[in-house]
């Protein structure tokens, strides 16, 4: 009952204050929103639902610079533990290559960059409406309120019901509130986001550590329990301060609270043991499990310079402190089936065992330059020295595994400006970053990883011509590897470097054509006592040694300048096993290529005072079915055909 009284209390507020915008003219803030267009280059950005580029927050270069701990909201560091919803978070760009270049410490795995929605400048409302893929729904309602010109709100509310091609439906529900004060030249902005997912029915996972790779499902048929739906409750909370202190000196920072706090949790597994698809079906069960995070950063800048240069100065510190409750699992063995066949049980009775409570606290103080030295020459400078400790106590034992380091970390670049449209750059960085979580298949499954110190070396050319940008660049990542042991345990075996090509195009090409283009190819290679044991292959599992993606916008003149819109990926061949196969020769098991092509338009209609956007997409027309690689040994099915219709509003 407090629980409800708290949403009770929580939605109230939030609807009052939607019930404060009044309705007047603003401009189209969310209906004209276009990935496309705020595209830079190929590397990944993503505005509202609509995203471009070969790289995501759980993909780049072949690693997930989320995992890593690598995210940030406007460009303060954030231990992020649960999605910031769209109402609060207008974009995210992924940071390597030349959009790094000025970032103030870079991580090797490229940076997250979050950026909230801006102060509003006319009071006003927007209504999205979202017919989602498999016929579900994501609706959302925003209001904007300037109240003067040093005060201002902005917020939302959203629910949803999202399917997945395999059959899986989760259902949430959101709500945000964001305020804005200027006090004299600093801009204090405080924010609330909370949300429920209250039914989200597990993935069934396919593992195929024995080396055969099962018939891909029809779309959507659920081969999971209907009741094995997990529970979760999320919040993002904190503030943020920027604006100039004294003279050339500024001040960015925030503290940030985030909850991703699991009621309850299932994972649904059928281990393929056959060429015929016989397989072992078991369900894993968790208790409640907490996990929380507090993280923040403080960071003072000097800006100096004259004659044309710019020179700026960094000192800062940034910390966090995450709890990660794992274990009390119960296991539910349902024997042998088919894969493919519904084999469906009662809910049974739960009885969960204590819980792991794992601990990491990590800070960093930090110092910087970026400036032009010399006209041409741009150079960024950063150094860390870092504290990390980390702590595991098990539930049944009581015993406690400690871990702890303080390395010096640093980062450094330099850009050379050949000709006004020609540059080139190189940049290395060492950093400490985040292994993620283990896998559901582990024996320490949802463990929260040690910190591995990680190393790049990079750099590429740039040529700016027309309209258009073309970017050429190579990289070399080296990380430890995770794999299973003996014991099934995940654990570092060895080292996975990944070293590749990759290219982007993005631009305009005429009054109509717009294209973001990208690529790369990659040399991924495991080394170490795992790949000399047998325990793993030479090749990291998940990542395809090519990627590409081609988006592409046509305007024409017809009514509401309609404008069609494509995009295309192409995967190669993926491995799905992290140890080799005996019957495939000592090989590892692999996914086969993979491509789709999505087709869709977008229109907006002025309509007296307000402006109505509305989008269609038809994704993977040739209902091209595949496996997603999604941990070693372990895979569900990609996206298949589907439809998405948005109608947006502003007024």
């Amino acid at each position: 009952m407090y629980m409800l009284r708290m949403i009770s209390v929580r939605l109230a507020t939030s609807a009052a204050l939607c019930a404060m915008a009044v309705a007047s003219p603003a401009h189209a803030q969310l209906a004209n929103d276009n990935a496309l267009t705020k595209s830079d280059d190929a590397f990944g950005t993503q505005v509202g639902t609509e995203s471009t580029g070969i790289y995501t927050e759980y993909d780049t270069r072949g690693f997930s610079p989320l995992d890593a701990g690598n995210s940030r909201i406007d460009g303060i560091y954030f231990d992020q533990v649960w999605n910031l919803p769209s109402r609060l978070r207008h974009s995210t760009a992924i940071r390597v290559g030349f959009g790094a270049v000025d970032t103030p410490f870079v991580a090797p795995t490229g940076v997250v960059d979050q950026e909230l929605h801006p102060v509003p400048k006319e009071a006003g409302n927007s209504l999205i409406l979202n017919r989602w893929w498999y016929g579900g729904y994501f609706h959302e309602w925003e209001y904007r309120l300037p109240i003067n010109d040093r005060i201002a709100v902005r917020g939302g509310l959203g629910f949803a019901k999202i399917g997945q091609s395999d059959g899986s439906d989760g259902k949430s529900w959101a709500s945000t509130t964001r305020a804005f004060v200027r006090i004299g030249e600093m801009e204090f902005s405080p924010f609330y986001a909370f949300g429920e997912n209250p039914h989200d029915e597990t993935k069934p996972l396919a593992l195929v550590g024995s080396g055969y790779l099962p018939k891909i499902p029809p779309s959507r048929k659920y081969l999971g329990q209907k009741w094995a739906a997990g529970k979760r409750d999320y919040v993002n909370t904190g503030a943020t301060l920027k604006g100039r202190v004294v003279g050339d000196i500024s001040f960015r920072g925030g503290i940030f609270r985030s909850i991703g706090d699991k009621t309850s949790n299932f994972t649904e597994i059928f281990d393929v043991r056959s060429a015929d698809g016989a397989a072992a079906h078991y369900l894993l069960a968790d208790p409640s499990h907490d996990i929380r995070s507090t993280s923040g950063e403080a960071m003072f800048v000097w800006r100096f310079g004259g004659r044309g240069s710019d020179h700026r100065l960094f000192a800062g510190y940034r910390t966090r402190n995450r709890l990660t409750e794992t274990g009390g699992t119960q296991f539910f063995d349902y024997g042998q089936i088919h894969y493919g066949d519904l084999d469906l049980y009662p809910e049974p009775k739960f009885a969960f065992t204590a819980v792991n409570r794992g601990r990491v606290r990590q800070s960093s103080w930090m110092a910087a330059y970026t400036g032009s030295v010399v006209q041409g020459f741009h150079v960024n400078l950063g150094v860390q020295k870092a504290s990390y400790r980390g702590s595991i106590r098990n539930g049944e034992t009581g015993l406690v595994d400690r871990t702890s380091a303080n390395p010096w970390l640093y980062n450094a670049a330099l850009l050379v400006t050949v000709t006004p449209q020609i540059s080139a750059y190189v940049a290395t960085q060492k950093g400490l970053e985040d292994s993620g979580i283990a896998p559901g298949n582990a024996a320490n499954r949802d463990e929260q990883l040690p910190a591995v110190r990680s190393t790049q070396y990079e750099g590429g050319l740039r040529w700016n011509f027309g309209g258009a940008r073309l970017v050429l660049s190579a990289f070399q990542i080296t990380k430890p590897y995770f794999s299973f042991d003996a014991g099934r345990n995940f654990v570092v075996l060895g080292d996975e470097r990944h070293r590749g090509l990759e290219a982007s195009l993005a631009g305009h090409f005429g009054e109509r054509l717009g294209v973001v283009a990208g690529a790369v190819l990659m040399d991924p290679v495991v080394t170490g006592p795992g790949r000399t044991a047998g325990l793993v292959g030479a090749r990291p599992t998940g990542v395809s040694k090519l990627f590409g993606r081609v988006d592409m916008n046509y305007r024409t003149d017809l009514p509401g300048n309609l404008t069609f819109t494509s995009a295309f990926e192409y995967k190669g061949s993926t491995p799905a096993t992290a140890a080799p196969i005996a019957h495939l020769g000592d090989r590892q098991l692999f996914v086969k290529p993979f491509w789709t092509l999505d087709l869709g338009f977008r229109q907006t209609f002025p309509i007296n005072k307000t402006t109505l956007s509305i989008r269609a997409v038809m994704r993977d027309i040739f209902d091209k079915a595949g496996w997603h690689v999604s941990a070693p040994d372990v895979l569900f099915p990609t996206h298949r055909r589907s439809s998405l219709i948005t109608a947006s509003l502003d007024f």
